[in-house]
């Protein structure tokens, strides 16, 4: 933080207020088209549901984690909540809303190109981040769910770091500069508390940060006394803990408020531990040969970009200048954005599932190193002695992105023609998304038939959708099986032993919910509530319910009805 050398850009190029308000424009617009037509479902994956569920049953004035049970931090659930509460019970407005939440993280990735490099490539970035983070299959990347929602703060943490490590001015502004540092430092903490409150692993923009200042400590070694630079860290680290810990504070006083925190423990971080623990390592590579390498074929434009770019840095290392990391050398910069990606693949990699949704954090990163992979290729068409590599590399770089383009925006062009013309095709009539409507819409009206509004209803399974279309309300509190049963999703046939006792103990609670709700309709969605190993909730669904018949259109998912006597 004490450099004063000015900072410089790897090319001087002009662009007027005009021209880059008109660049933002086209982003947004691009942003607008690639995402604005899926708006017609209301639920894009599952987890939208529960998010859903959650935000009503929150504004309705339910306990999170106590009266209406998630495994996720508040943020997804106050987003929902918010809109909600501005634009009433309606799943557009929140997808219209993340829409406009992704083009703010676009914005971000702008900002923190631009100020270590220059406009050009600022824009490249922000077109790469707007294009990729919808590049892949429609459940992961269309949704509004906990990951896009925790882009946002996620890299404007890094934003505000990167500032506190590249501060602008000369001596006599000293003093300016460490104030704003200092503030910068802080709210990259603060930052960072808030994307946590969107998933847990936000807390890796700390490791990214200790890192960091670990490596500028090690490099100042002949600049400063060993001491001095650990003291340098440890300030810095210091107020970036202070922020995070600000937002920590904020959030155990509202779950104290609510007597809700040990419900949070238990159901936000214990509930984690077991869904970590029960991939099995056959399914882990199985998944990470399929799903990751799948996820890094479909946008393999982008990574070959950021690999390029990645590259190029380590091979053209300084070795001359040893002193602290100064962020006004864009060979340094590149590090520092591979280190924070690197980093930030760790929740990809721990998750065991590596469904798509799971990179969104890592594409700030990419598409900042991207845009710089772009800036090298434009000089190596400038050089001739580059030049033919450089016109090879465009070519294959084009083919994957055309092949990414079909395979994955194949769906929004469908939807485009459909909403434009007014029409459905038998296109959109496969998807899982439109059969899981269908489904939604006939059992629903069955719903609808035997049970008012607001009345109480537990479907055992995965079926929120019938939840949102009826206005029934949840009869226990909760949303989801596998905190009964322990099958989390893509390990369904691994149930960990050692979570036994927090199994009986859910299912003990979900009892007590039925006792005191007492829905007159039961439905479970694959027929297999009665065979749950726990004898008081199976007696007493014999006792006080009757199986009346199947809801559901799909012989798989028969909705089996288990009426109220």
């Amino acid at each position: 933080m004490t450099s004063t050398q000015p900072r410089t850009q790897t090319t001087q190029i002009s662009i007027t207020p005009a021209q880059l308000i008109l660049a933002f424009a086209g982003l947004f617009l691009l942003n607008l088209l690639l995402r604005v037509f899926y708006i017609r479902y209301d639920f894009v994956n599952g987890d939208e549901g529960v998010r859903a569920l959650s935000a009503v049953r929150m504004l309705e004035g339910a306990r999170l984690y106590a009266d209406v049970v998630t495994d996720k931090p508040p943020g997804a659930s106050l987003f929902y909540a918010t809109v909600f509460g501005v634009f009433g019970r309606s799943m557009k407005a929140v997808h219209a809303a993340a829409i406009v939440w992704n083009f703010a993280t676009s914005v971000i990735v702008y900002l923190t190109a631009a100020r270590c490099f220059n406009k050009r490539v600022a824009l490249w970035a922000a077109l790469l981040f707007v294009y990729f983070s919808t590049n892949y299959f429609t459940q992961d990347t269309m949704a509004a769910n906990t990951e896009l929602l925790m882009a946002l703060p996620y890299t404007a943490a890094f934003y505000f770091f990167i500032r506190a490590s590249n501060p602008n001015g000369g001596n006599a502004e000293r003093k300016r500069i460490w104030a704003s540092a200092a503030v910068a430092l802080f709210a990259a903490g603060l930052l960072t508390g808030l994307a946590a409150m969107f998933k847990q692993i936000g807390v890796l923009n700390l490791g990214f940060f200790a890192l960091y200042e670990i490596f500028a400590t090690w490099r100042a070694r002949g600049e400063r006394r060993l001491s001095a630079s650990m003291w340098r860290a440890f300030g810095h680290l210091s107020l970036v803990g202070a922020g995070f810990a600000f937002v920590m504070a904020a959030f155990v006083l509202w779950l104290r408020s609510m007597n809700a925190l040990g419900d949070f423990w238990r159901n936000g971080i214990v509930l984690n531990m077991f869904y970590i623990d029960s991939e099995p390592a056959g399914l882990w590579i199985k998944f990470m040969a399929g799903r990751g390498l799948g996820f890094i074929f479909f946008n393999a434009a982008l990574w070959s970009l950021a690999v390029l770019a990645a590259w190029q840095s380590i091979k053209g290392v300084p070795t001359s200048q040893a002193s602290v990391p100064n962020l006004t050398e864009p060979r340094r910069f590149d590090r520092t954005i591979a280190l924070w990606g690197g980093v930030s693949l760790i929740a990809v990699i721990m998750s065991g599932r590596f469904y798509g949704h799971y990179f969104i954090p890592v594409l700030p990163a990419l598409s900042l190193l991207g845009a710089r992979g772009v800036q090298s290729l434009q000089r190596a068409l400038g050089n001739p002695d580059r030049r033919r590599s450089a016109q090879v590399g465009i070519v294959v770089l084009s083919l994957f992105f055309l092949v990414g383009l079909f395979r994955c925006h194949h769906r929004t062009a469908v939807l485009a023609y459909e909403t434009l013309t007014g029409t459905r095709t038998h296109w959109s009539a496969n998807w899982g998304m439109t059969k899981r409507e269908q489904e939604a819409g006939v059992v629903s009206g069955f719903v609808r038939s035997q049970i008012s509004a607001g009345e109480p209803l537990y479907i055992w399974g995965y079926a929120h959708d019938v939840f949102w279309r009826t206005g029934c309300r949840p009869a226990s509190r909760y949303l989801t099986p596998y905190f009964i049963d322990g099958r989390f999703a893509d390990a369904e046939a691994t149930v960990s032993s050692s979570g036994e006792e927090f199994r009986h103990e859910a299912a003990a609670n979900l009892l007590e919910d039925l006792r005191r709700t007492k829905p007159r309709l039961i439905l479970d969605v694959e027929g297999n509530f009665k065979e749950l190993p726990y004898r008081e909730l199976v007696e007493f669904i014999n006792e006080n319910y009757r199986e009346d018949g199947s809801a559901g259109p799909d012989p798989s998912r028969p909705f089996r009805v288990l009426r109220l006597n």
